[in-house]
């Protein structure tokens, strides 16, 4: 049965915004999270300075859906334990590097990861087919690079957590150098100026623990209603007729690496 003490709702599309205030360990472009629809980049010192007024650090918050999870991301630097949800994988992905991920647990092996990645020699696949020659999200030599990333990352057989932070380093990688609006419902007829360079893979900006595990879930928000136990509940459902999946759907490819059957000029799943 639910326990949900008390209900914070600010209008918005299914996201929340980045991590508040400078952190000592912070790569300065390290923060910086996917281009998303609804990000509450600008609204995140309202939307703490309204968790913190009803509720004391450390207290038990969930936010249903948590998109990129910047919301998330910025509760658990102020101290607050979170419980994050959504029904995409990518954004599950996201969810558990910057919530559920505590940074003292996998920063050296992270980091190792990443090392070992940043050597894997290019090698053109499904992605650079798929998102790169039939469609133009990325240029052929950056999909290169990605699909040789990925399957490498399928190849280590990592642990969740970790597994979930390299594959965050990777999406935020490849979002710094594509050819698009925002969305991947269309890219642009000429290469953007950013696809043309190279993609670097940056760690994360993963959070210390705050004392009590946080957690990522993926699932139906309706259908996880009735599991959660929290002080406050955060709620930023979509409020339109457009899909999050479809809008974002070389994530959620590039995070399953399922290589699913494409339709469409944009080549959604």
């Amino acid at each position: 049965m639910s326990d949900f003490r008390s209900v914070v709702r600010i209008g918005g599309d299914g996201d929340g915004g980045e991590g508040a205030g400078a952190l000592p360990w912070r790569h300065e472009s390290a923060a910086r999270m996917i281009k998303y629809i609804g990000s509450k980049r600008a609204l995140l010192g309202h939307v703490s300075a309204a968790v913190a007024s009803v509720l004391p650090q450390g207290g038990r918050v969930c936010d249903l859906f948590s998109g990129t999870a910047r919301v998330g991301h910025a509760l658990k630097a102020k101290g607050f334990q979170l419980w994050s949800n959504d029904h995409n994988a990518y954004a599950h992905a996201l969810a558990t590097a910057y919530v559920q991920v505590d940074r003292e647990v996998w920063i050296d092996r992270a980091e190792a990861v990443l090392a070992e990645l940043r050597a894997v020699k290019p090698e053109a696949g499904w992605f650079t087919q798929t998102f790169c020659r039939d469609a133009r999200y990325f240029h052929p030599d950056n999909g290169a690079r990605i699909d040789a990333v990925r399957d490498r990352i399928e190849a280590m057989e990592l642990e969740p957590e970790l597994k979930a932070v390299v594959l965050v380093s990777l999406m935020e990688a490849a979002d710094r150098v594509d050819s698009t609006a925002g969305v991947q419902m269309a890219y642009m007829k000429q290469w953007a100026p950013r696809a043309l360079k190279p993609l670097e893979l940056r760690l994360p900006d993963l959070l210390p623990g705050v004392g009590a595990p946080c957690r990522a879930t993926q699932g139906d928000a309706v259908e996880m209603a009735d599991q959660v136990e929290a002080d406050l509940v955060y709620l930023d459902p979509p409020y339109n007729q457009h899909s999050y999946l479809a809008n974002y759907h070389c994530w959620e490819s590039l995070v399953l690496w399922d290589r699913p059957e494409t339709y469409g000029i944009a080549n959604k799943r």
